[in-house]
């Protein structure tokens, strides 16, 4: 059994130092990159145990593991996904409430595309309100969290922290 602590670097990031490299693919799920300890097969056959000590998320590429030539990177596996783009911010506010009123996490891109794993009655809501979703094959990783900081009984109210 392999046991991994980090992330050594990103394959897509740095592509040229890696380009000679055996890889190793390691699939997960997308609600799998955030846990803090996996028992996990690569697509060798080979065991890895991996505790996330610095609770930052696995991205697509990410490489755990290099032994001489050979390396394991993570790959994503992409899911079928509800997509789409707000007009405004008024609809993006008002999506990214009842969203997140249904406890569903809620994904925005480099392009401002809202993007959520696929459920049916979600799918169904959006389409009544007008949102025009697509249906699509899409890689899910989280490109930055608000977190609640700390709350206040001051009268302050919560503070809010961006990862």
């Amino acid at each position: 059994m392999i046991k991994i602590d980090g992330v050594i670097a990103n394959l897509y990031k740095d592509s040229q130092t890696y380009s000679s490299c055996k890889i190793d693919f390691l699939q997960l799920e997308w609600y799998d990159t955030t846990k803090r300890i996996l028992r996990v097969t690569a697509d060798s056959g080979r065991e890895m145990a991996i505790r996330n000590l610095d609770e930052e998320q696995l991205y697509h590429g990410d490489i755990l593991y290099r032994d001489g030539q050979d390396i394991i990177v993570v790959q994503i596996v992409p899911c079928l996904c509800i997509v789409f783009q707000p007009t405004s911010l008024r609809d993006m506010a008002i999506v990214c409430f009842e969203i997140g009123n249904k406890h569903t996490p809620i994904f925005i891109d480099k392009d401002n595309e809202v993007i959520i794993a696929f459920e049916s009655p979600l799918y169904r809501f959006l389409k009544r309100g007008g949102f025009e979703p697509r249906i699509e094959n899409r890689i899910i990783e989280r490109t930055s969290t608000l977190m609640i900081h700390k709350w206040s009984s001051s009268g302050r109210g919560i503070t809010l922290e961006s990862k």
